[in-house]
C-alpha cells in the first residue's frame, strides 16, 4: 500500500492531461485550418507529437512500472501497467491490421478497444 493515496490519481493525470490537451489543440487547429489550401501540415504536425508524446510516456511509464514494483507499492505498479496497456493498444491494433490477425482472439481486443475509442472521437 503507498503512503500517498494520491499518487494513483496523479498518474492518472499525468496520462490523461496531455493527451486532452493535445485533442483539444488538434480540434482547435482543425478550425483554423478549415479554409487553408494544405490543411494536413498540421495534422501531420500534430500526429508527430502524439506519437512522440506516446514514446515519451511509455518510457516514462515504464521506468515507473519497474521503481514501483521494487518498493512493492501494489496499488502504484498496477495503475502504471494499465497505462502502459493503454499506450500500446494502438500499437496492436496497427499490429494486427498489417499483419491480418483479425482472426486470433489476441488481436480483437485491441482492434475492439481502439475502435470504440475513434469511434467515440468522432474520426
Amino acid at each position: 500500500m503507498s503512503r500517498y493515496p494520491w499518487s494513483v490519481i496523479v498518474r492518472a493525470l499525468v496520462f490523461f492531461l496531455p493527451l486532452l490537451v493535445l485533442y483539444l489543440f488538434s480540434r482547435w487547429s482543425a478550425l483554423q485550418a478549415a479554409g487553408q489550401a494544405h490543411r494536413g501540415d498540421g495534422a501531420l504536425g500534430i500526429a508527430v507529437l502524439l506519437g512522440a508524446m506516446t514514446l515519451l510516456m511509455l518510457l516514462g511509464f515504464c521506468v515507473d512500472f519497474v521503481v514501483q514494483l521494487a518498493r512493492r507499492r501494489t496499488f502504484n505498479w498496477l495503475m502504471d501497467g494499465l497505462l502502459i496497456a493503454l499506450l500500446m493498444t494502438p500499437f496492436g491494433w496497427f499490429a494486427c491490421n498489417w499483419f491480418g490477425g483479425r482472426d486470433y482472439g489476441v488481436c480483437q481486443i485491441p482492434m475492439a478497444l481502439f475502435g470504440r475509442v475513434l469511434e467515440g472521437l468522432g474520426l
